[in-house]
């Protein structure tokens, strides 16, 4: 299913948008409004007009800034691995379709549609040259949220929240959407504004991953993430993570 609408701008250069976004150029000032978008993919431009509010490392830095009446994340695509020591940020050229940024923004924008909590899809931008090409995304940040990782880290998780995790996992499951690299670190928790300390769950970093047909991976992705768990408490004399939480996820995905 496409959801993205693509806009050139200038030559070998993309803005994609998902649809009906509030940020679609307004068909009168098409040209201009490209432009205002397109400055907002680069850093040095926000950092002149004093927009960025935060920044965060990664594999390389990504920038948070308000812009266009949302609250953005400014993220640029790096490539991993031993081929990362040949170019970090380059990718093989490609029809545009089946880039990195158009797949993952596109998945963002149906999960998002779906009414799963992923990061709302804002904007994507692809540069050409003759053989490859780079590329950066924005999404909507998640306030008032910390990894599910930091938090267990430091204190320990009502089951009930363990098993809101196992049920977020279990819609993106519903969904048919297979995250390549789902583990606690790309768990988000976010504070609720109820006074009741509960927490709404997030999922994050789609790049790569896809809708998939079928059922027969679902258990394996559900066991990368155990293992995620398991990894992460081997490392720490204190995590908060047992057996019971696993459980709890288990109940709330559905297996109990």
């Amino acid at each position: 299913m496409t959801m993205i609408e693509i806009f050139p701008v200038g030559l070998n250069e993309f803005i994609l948008l998902p649809n009906k976004s509030t940020w679609t150029p307004c068909p009168e000032a098409l040209s201009d409004d490209l432009v205002n978008i397109q400055k907002r993919f680069n850093p040095n431009w926000l950092m002149t007009e004093n927009l960025i509010t935060e920044t965060a490392s990664g594999r390389g830095l990504v920038y948070f800034f308000s812009a266009l009446g949302e609250n953005c994340v400014l993220r640029h695509y790096y490539r991993g691995g031993l081929v990362a020591k040949l170019s970090n940020d380059k990718f093989l050229s490609k029809a545009l379709e089946q880039s990195r940024p158009y797949k993952e923004l596109n998945l963002l924008a149906q999960l998002h549609s779906a009414g799963l909590n992923v990061p709302k899809p804002i904007a994507a931008r692809l540069k050409y040259t003759r053989f490859t090409y780079t590329a950066d995304i924005i999404t909507a940040t998640i306030p008032n949220a910390q990894e599910l990782h930091e938090y267990i880290l430091k204190q320990p998780l009502k089951h009930s929240i363990w098993e809101k995790v196992g049920a977020t996992l279990r819609k993106m499951h519903d969904l048919q959407a297979c995250h390549y690299d789902i583990n606690v670190k790309n768990v988000l928790l976010q504070e609720d504004e109820d006074g009741q300390h509960s927490k709404t769950v997030y999922l994050l970093d789609f790049d790569g991953c896809k809708i998939s047909n079928g059922d027969t991976w679902k258990s394996a992705n559900l066991a990368r993430f155990k293992r995620s768990l398991e990894k992460q408490r081997a490392k720490y004399s204190a995590y908060y993570y047992d057996d019971d939480c696993w459980e709890s996820i288990k109940r709330g995905y559905g297996f109990l």
